[in-house]
């Protein structure tokens, strides 16, 4: 009798993360594609605050280690007049030199003995050149509970970014962030997330119509004390489509773009695994001065049981 031996099958979170990595790889190798026949040829002016108008030199992953590291930083300026703009959820696919100050409001959270959560997170982001960027991350949050006092405290931390594509119509990046826990409000665990974010212009199918697709994939651990049956890890997802409505030297909505983000996360482990919540985030970005932009939406959940009533949000920007 022939003996046949069977390889034994991955946990289900494994194979979930085998799945995402998988799924990056192939992002990785789509974006790395140049459709240089539907690029358009000639520059609007029209693009995003602060980009170069100097004719940029192409970044893929096949020519990682030899070009971009010794360039200096700019931002691609595409000629379809289509921008490649930071939005609220979706992880941001290309390098940035920036100050940013979110701030978010979520009301009526469920299953909670808080009723509403204040969140004020500010950060510096500096491109070192055209492929990595270092970025610093403080944060307060403020919970305000159904009864009684309310708890509140600071957090922060760090993220290093690589630009792996940057073409025409293309744009992707991957990153490693880590946050330390808010102790004051009960956080006892560190995060560490791996992310790839990219960005597509659609020119090529839809004309000069400057509309975006963007896309993100966050892998996150968490590390250190929890309570039983916690979660350990997650993977959180991100599709956005963004139309830019006006150019951008308009005064006060400059570059105003509408987009809509489908944002999910599943728990990969614990006592909630296999729980995925879902929103949808309408929103708004405009530059009402040169440099200066305002973005604003609002998180809508779209899955049961619902987490919280809405999330609003609104950023502003300062690019140098």
């Amino acid at each position: 009798m022939t003996e046949v031996t069977v390889a034994p099958s991955l946990p289900r979170p494994f194979r979930r993360v085998s799945l995402a990595l998988s799924t990056l790889l192939l992002c990785t190798l789509l974006a790395g594609v140049s459709a240089k026949a539907a690029e358009p040829q000639t520059k609007t002016g029209d693009g995003y605050s602060g980009a170069s108008e100097v004719a940029l030199s192409d970044l893929t992953l096949w020519n990682f280690f030899t070009e971009g590291w010794t360039q200096p930083w700019a931002k691609r300026e595409r000629a379809s007049g289509t921008p490649d703009m930071a939005l609220l959820k979706v992880t941001t696919n290309f390098l940035e030199r920036e100050f940013r100050l979110d701030y978010s409001h979520t009301s009526d959270v469920k299953k909670s003995r808080f009723q509403s959560q204040d969140l004020i997170n500010g950060l510096i982001a500096y491109g070192l050149d055209r492929r990595i960027m270092l970025e610093v991350i403080s944060n307060y949050q403020w919970n305000t509970p159904r009864t009684g006092a309310g708890v509140s405290g600071a957090g922060g931390g760090g993220l290093v970014r690589f630009q792996i594509v940057d073409t025409e119509l293309n744009s992707l990046a991957y990153q490693v962030r880590i946050g330390e826990p808010n102790r004051s409000i009960g956080q006892t665990q560190t995060s560490i997330q791996n992310a790839l974010a990219g960005f597509t212009d659609l020119y090529p199918l839809l004309g000069p119509a400057r509309i975006g697709l963007y896309y993100s994939v966050v892998y996150e651990s968490l590390i250190g004390t929890r309570a039983k049956n916690a979660r350990t890890s997650d993977i959180a997802y991100d599709v956005s489509l963004a139309k830019t409505w006006t150019p951008l030297h308009t005064p006060i909505f400059g570059n105003f773009t509408t987009f809509l983000e489908a944002f999910a996360t599943t728990d990969l482990d614990g006592a909630t695994e296999g729980h995925t919540p879902v929103t949808l985030t309408p929103g708004v970005r405009f530059w009402f001065y040169p440099e200066n932009s305002l973005t604003l939406g609002v998180d809508i959940p779209v899955t049961h049981p619902k987490p919280f009533a809405n999330v609003f949000r609104a950023t502003y920007i300062l690019n140098f």
